[in-house]
């Protein structure tokens, strides 16, 4: 008998694993500018979840195209979870398990530069309970996808396009550091009592000048709510810092609702290094479903209001942030689809933060998903 044939018969014999159903979805975003810009950014996802046979649940998920605004080119995450909790491997936030234990809240959340988009790193992250006592951990890889640290990717990014700009380019290029975080929390009658540490930074783009975890340090903090007030203590001790560490933040949070309207009033011991105390007011209400107002005042009197209209697939939103300009756009929801046009206020420059003067433009966006 021909031995091809008589490999095919054992093959056919031997059991099938069963395939997990995979998911696939993905956008593509075009937006123009009246100063003659054209950007065009496509995502491809796939993702899948299967439970094992053990009772475990395995998932696993990566993008195969991405925005270059995300920094998630080609990466992905593959996740095992059980009893024994959650174990994570590829891209994690850089900075989630010493976020879990700071329950004071004395270390804001980590992101890429002066971006509000969290931070992500290529790691290996664990979370889990025991006898009531939550714990995480974490290590961040020290190089990025390809193997290349944030100085050696600059520094190939810069001789490739000619660039001088070395901290900008290893921005760009999504340069790693490694670090190791690690928490515990434990809740008893509403009071929680939590702990983290990181031993470096949880992303090389993380200074000082916008917060997150920028150095070697750990945070010790007491969390306990009175129904609708939540009072919080805690302190950060830096590591590597020349500077002596932050005073103890004892902060109270209160949030009230009444009808449409919702309020939450903060306060705290600490605002800065040279001015103590701050206070934050955010408000919102709803004049019915189609408009809602919202508005944040803080120490400094910076004022930030937001209207929004809605009216079936039709969403006008005009902002004022707290720089003083003026953002306005309108977005059609035509289901998979979204046109939205609008008009961007300038932004000025902020050295202390690396922010670059921004002119005001106008932008056409399509954005299409499936």
């Amino acid at each position: 008998m021909n031995k091809t044939l008589i490999a095919l018969a054992i093959v056919a014999a031997l059991p099938v694993a069963a395939q997990a159903d995979a998911t696939i979805s993905g956008t593509l975003t075009t937006k123009y500018k009246n100063t003659g810009v054209i950007d065009t950014d496509a995502r491809l996802s796939i993702a899948t979840s299967e439970v094992l046979a053990n009772g475990m649940t395995a998932t696993a998920s990566f993008a195969i195209l991405a925005d270059s605004d995300d920094d998630t080119e080609n990466q992905g995450t593959a996740t095992l979870a059980g009893d024994f909790g959650l174990l994570t491997v590829g891209e994690i936030d850089s900075d989630g398990a010493f976020q879990a234990g700071d329950v004071a809240g004395v270390v804001s959340n980590t992101t890429y530069s002066t971006s509000s988009t969290a931070a992500t790193s290529f790691g290996i992250s664990y979370s889990g309970s025991v006898a009531g006592l939550n714990v995480a951990a974490q290590v961040n890889a020290g190089t990025d996808a390809s193997g290349s640290t944030g100085a050696s990717a600059a520094t190939s990014f810069a001789a490739a396009t000619g660039s001088t700009d070395t901290i900008l380019d290893a921005d760009e290029v999504l340069g790693q550091i490694k670090s190791t975080q690690m928490s515990a929390t434990y809740n008893l009658n509403g009071l929680t009592v939590g702990y983290a540490y990181a031993s470096d930074n949880a992303d090389r783009d993380s200074t000082t000048s916008h917060d997150g975890v920028h150095e070697g340090q750990s945070a010790f903090g007491v969390s306990y709510a009175f129904g609708d007030l939540v009072v919080t203590a805690g302190k950060v001790a830096l590591k590597d810092s020349a500077s002596v560490s932050p005073d103890a933040v004892i902060a109270a949070t209160y949030t009230m609702t009444a009808d449409a309207l919702t309020v939450v009033a903060q306060m705290d011991n600490y605002h800065s290094a040279t001015d103590s105390n701050d206070y934050q007011i955010n408000l919102s209400y709803a004049l019915n479903d189609m408009i809602s107002l919202s508005s944040e005042i803080d120490k400094n009197k910076t004022t930030t209001m937001v209207a929004t209209y809605t009216s079936g697939n039709v969403t006008a939103t005009v902002a004022k942030t707290d720089d003083g300009t003026t953002d306005a756009s309108v977005t059609l929801d035509y289901g998979n689809a979204d046109l939205t046009i609008g008009r961007v206020g300038a932004r000025a420059a902020s050295a202390g933060v690396g922010r670059p003067e921004k002119a005001e433009y106008s932008h056409v966006s399509y954005k299409v998903a499936f």
